[in-house]
């Protein structure tokens, strides 16, 4: 095998690891699955999010458990990525998706419109990781969010 397969190999192979990180986050947020020890192994010691508003939250156990608040109000959520964008450099990488968030509330009754149940926004997400070992852990996530529509509760102090 030559150099540049071998080369071409180790960046898809980076690649799907970083990815596979990034959408492990999002899957912990729609199961609901705030354990300390599951974002330990997604973000990294110094990791954070940045939240639409510019609220920020640092370290994989304040993270949690201030999803495991924040996502409480919610029957259910959704979050679909599309069109990762992944650039390496060395032992860092920054990803980018197209975001589409569901959320349906909790505290609306099944009998109202859907738009008046739930709302959904979509976005930018852009996350950096660092590579540790093998493995990779989020350093940050960013999101910005362009478009909302439905039922905003009380998101709405907030728009």
């Amino acid at each position: 095998m030559r150099d540049t397969d071998q080369h071409e190999l180790d960046a898809l192979l980076a690649t799907a690891r970083i990815v596979r990180t990034f959408n492990s986050y999002y899957r912990a947020v729609d199961e609901q699955q705030f354990d300390a020890p599951r974002f330990q192994r997604i973000f990294a010691p110094d990791g954070r999010i940045v939240r639409s508003n510019g609220g920020e939250t640092a370290g994989p156990a304040n993270i949690a458990d201030s999803h495991a608040r924040s996502f409480a109000r919610f029957e259910a959520s959704q979050h679909l990525l599309t069109g990762h964008d992944v650039e390496i450099n060395g032992a860092a990488a920054v990803v980018r998706a197209n975001l589409v968030a569901i959320h349906l509330w909790k505290d609306r009754p099944v009998t109202v419109r859907m738009d008046d149940r739930a709302f959904t926004a979509g976005g930018v997400v852009t996350a950096e990781l660092r590579q540790t070992g093998n493995d990779w852990r989020i350093t940050e996530v960013r999101t910005k969010i362009l478009w909302r529509t439905g039922y905003f509760g009380d998101l709405a102090q907030t728009r």
